[in-house]
């Protein structure tokens, strides 16, 4: 089951944006591995700006979809798997 929740989130990240850990709920979940990456336009004729998706895994199996606004350069929790 996937969970939408389109949230602006606290994010550390390092090199070339690489999503290393983000906090939820008031707790730091750390990134264990990036699975996939992909950039979106979205609806850009309605001045949607690109965003960057992250697919990621913590070291306990969860796995989430982040994303960076390219334009606030916001990080976004968007999807959360069960």
């Amino acid at each position: 089951m996937v969970k939408l929740i389109n949230k602006n989130i606290e994010m550390e990240y390092g090199i070339n944006n690489t999503p290393l850990a983000f906090r939820i709920n008031g707790k730091w979940l750390p990134v264990s591995q990036v699975l996939d990456i992909w950039k979106d336009t979205g609806i850009w004729w309605d001045g949607e700006s690109e965003k960057t998706f992250y697919r990621v895994n913590t070291p306990e199996g969860s796995l989430f979809e982040l994303y960076r606004d390219s334009v606030s350069r916001s990080w976004f929790l968007y999807r959360v798997y069960d």
